[in-house]
């Protein structure tokens, strides 16, 4: 063989072999140049060392290294609001607002009866203030009510639901409830669970003599039409469908890469921070070869001032 092919071969396998055992340590450094940073201003990252491949994650919220494997939304102060329309009707307490957490989901006439009777409706309308039922329509917004108190620590979730009930006292009033929202508070602000388009609406007929309804509206509103007859006795309830209040995943938040295996090394590397707060800023290092890989995390507090 030619020897100085021979000699190339042989300095190419030792720097190979140099570059594998390197994988055994990672000399990487990481701090701040300055203690704080105005929100706007660039703060700079002073790196020593060296890696072959560098990601940042600056601790911002999509960009933070703890929720690399995802990131749970969690929910908060959940808030029931709605309005409300009577017509013509005198009759009182004939509109009830229930919640439960324990109904199981079977819109039948016989279940919903049988889950009512058994104490698995929460009655919340003294927490509204309804049209009072005076003969002339009037119009109420309800709420917003917050249903943290209701809501289990397992978030189960919860059913809402619009009673009618009348009796053969007074004439029976038409309602008509819209703008159903329900809202949760999030690390991304305040974000919409349900509302009148999405509740997917059931009627349970549990009486209705005389008069045959769908009580529904889609999209818009929800009504208990008037009964003409005063002495029949009507018993409808409107459901929403369940009501889920459990975390959401967004998914991993995501890191910067900032160096690949052919850039330099980095003396230093700068980001901006847009908004004043406490955030942990991560430098994910690696060396790699074909047979291993070497990680090494360093991370560092950044204060941004107003």
């Amino acid at each position: 063989m030619n020897r100085i092919i021979y000699i190339g071969i042989l300095l190419l396998t030792l720097h190979s072999c140099s570059k594998t055992m390197e994988l055994g340590s990672l000399d990487f450094e990481a701090s701040l140049h300055t203690e704080k940073v105005k929100a706007g201003q660039e703060m700079i990252f002073d790196l020593t060392g060296r890696a072959n491949i560098i990601t940042f994650y600056s601790g911002e919220l999509g960009q933070d290294y703890q929720y690399r494997d995802g990131r749970p939304l969690s929910l908060s102060n959940p808030m029931v609001s709605f309005s409300s329309d009577a017509w013509y009707g005198t009759q009182q307490g004939q509109i009830s607002i229930l919640v439960s957490t324990k109904f199981n989901g079977d819109y039948t006439a016989e279940n919903v009866s049988t889950s009512f009777d058994a104490g698995e409706w929460i009655d919340i309308t003294n927490e509204f203030t309804l049209p009072e039922n005076t003969g002339t329509r009037q119009t109420v917004s309800n709420g917003p009510f917050n249903l943290s108190d209701i809501m289990t620590e397992e978030k189960k979730g919860i059913y809402f639901a619009y009673r009618n009930l009348t009796s053969t006292v007074g004439n029976p009033t038409q309602w008509t409830f819209s703008r159903f929202l329900v809202t949760a508070n999030t690390l991304l602000g305040q974000q919409t669970i349900m509302d009148q388009k999405t509740a997917d609406w059931q009627l349970a007929v549990l009486a209705t003599p005389g008069q045959a309804s769908t009580g529904t509206t889609p999209g818009t509103s929800v009504w208990f039409p008037r009964n003409t007859d005063r002495n029949a006795i009507v018993h409808n309830w409107i459901i929403t469908k369940k009501i889920d209040f459990s975390d959401k995943d967004l998914g991993p938040d995501m890191g910067t890469p900032i160096k690949s295996y052919a850039d330099p090394q980095l003396t230093e590397f700068k980001h901006t921070y847009h908004t004043p707060g406490t955030y942990i800023a991560t430098f994910l290092a690696s060396n790699v070869n074909a047979k291993d890989e070497i990680n090494v995390v360093k991370q560092v507090k950044v204060i941004v001032e107003p």
